[in-house]
C-alpha cells in the first residue's frame, strides 16, 4: 500500500505545476483538476500492460487477486468480478482442474454450447465483458470456481492511499503532471515530465522480476565434489 495520501498527492502535483490555486477550484470549487489528474495517472499505471514509453510487460503484485463463483446447472457462464481488468486463469476447485483459456470466437463457434445433452464439467473458459463463459456448459449446480485476475482499484479520495506499493507514489505524481501540462498545452513541460517518468519507472518495473529468479537456478553437484 502507498504511503502518500490523496490530499498530499494533490499538494505535490500543485507544487510541480507552479502552485496554481485556480486549478483546484474550477466551477466554484466543485472541480479540482489536481485530483482528477492524480487519479487518471493512478488508473493508467494500474491498468497498464506495458508502461508508456517502455516496451516491457509487467505486473504489480498488489493488483493480483482472486474471487470465487459458483456454477449453475444449464447456465453457460459465471459473472466476471466487478473490479476485474483482466482474468488470469480459472480453476475448478470442486473437480481439481485448471480450465484452459480459449478465444471468444472459438467459444461462440461451438455448436454444442447451448445443447443440454452436452453439459458437463467445464474444461475451457473465455471472457466476454461481464461474463466468463464456460465450455462445456455446467451440468451441475454448486461447483466452485476460483477466478484469478488483475483488479481495478477504486479512485483515491480524502486521506486514502493507493493499494499498490509506495514505490509508485512518485511515478504517479510525475505522470499526473505530464497529463496536467498536456491539458494546459504546455507541451515542452509535458515532454520533460514524460522523459522523467520513463527514467523513474524503467528500473522499477523490473524489480518484480526478482521473484521469478528461482526458476532460473540450475541444479547440479555441489562444488565441494568438484576437483
Amino acid at each position: 500500500m502507498g504511503s502518500t495520501s490523496f490530499d498530499i498527492f494533490c499538494d505535490h502535483l500543485k507544487y510541480r505545476m507552479g502552485m496554481d490555486t485556480g486549478i483546484e477550484s474550477i466551477s466554484s470549487g466543485a472541480v479540482n483538476y489536481y485530483g482528477i489528474w492524480t487519479n487518471m495517472a493512478y488508473r493508467q499505471i494500474c491498468a497498464a500492460h506495458k508502461m508508456p514509453g517502455l516496451n516491457k510487460i509487467f505486473r504489480i503484485p498488489e493488483l493480483e487477486t482472486s474471487s470465487t463463483a459458483t456454477t449453475v446447472d444449464g447456465t453457460a457462464y459465471v459473472s466476471t468480478p466487478s473490479d476485474c481488468i483482466a482474468v488470469r486463469t480459472v480453476f475448478d476447485e470442486t473437480n481439481d482442474t485448471k480450465l484452459t483459456f480459449i478465444p471468444t470466437s472459438t467459444y461462440f463457434a461451438y455448436n454444442d454450447r447451448a445443447t443440454t445433452s452436452s453439459e458437463g464439467d467445464p474444461t475451457e473458459w473465455t471472457r466476454a465483458g461481464a461474463r466468463i463463459y464456460l465450455h462445456p456448459t455446467p451440468g451441475t449446480t454448486g461447483d466452485t470456481l476460483t477466478i484469478h485476475y488483475k483488479k481495478r482499484p477504486s479512485d483515491m479520495s480524502g486521506t486514502g492511499t493507493t493499494v499498490i506499493g509506495d514505490e509508485w507514489d512518485e511515478p504517479i505524481v510525475i505522470l499526473a503532471s505530464q497529463k496536467g501540462f498536456l491539458w494546459q498545452g504546455a507541451f515542452d513541460k509535458a515532454k520533460a515530465a514524460r522523459e522523467e517518468f520513463i527514467e523513474v519507472v524503467a528500473g522499477l518495473i523490473g524489480a518484480y522480476d526478482a521473484q521469478e529468479g528461482d526458476r532460473d537456478i540450475g541444479f547440479g553437484p555441489s562444488t565441494s565434489y568438484m576437483g
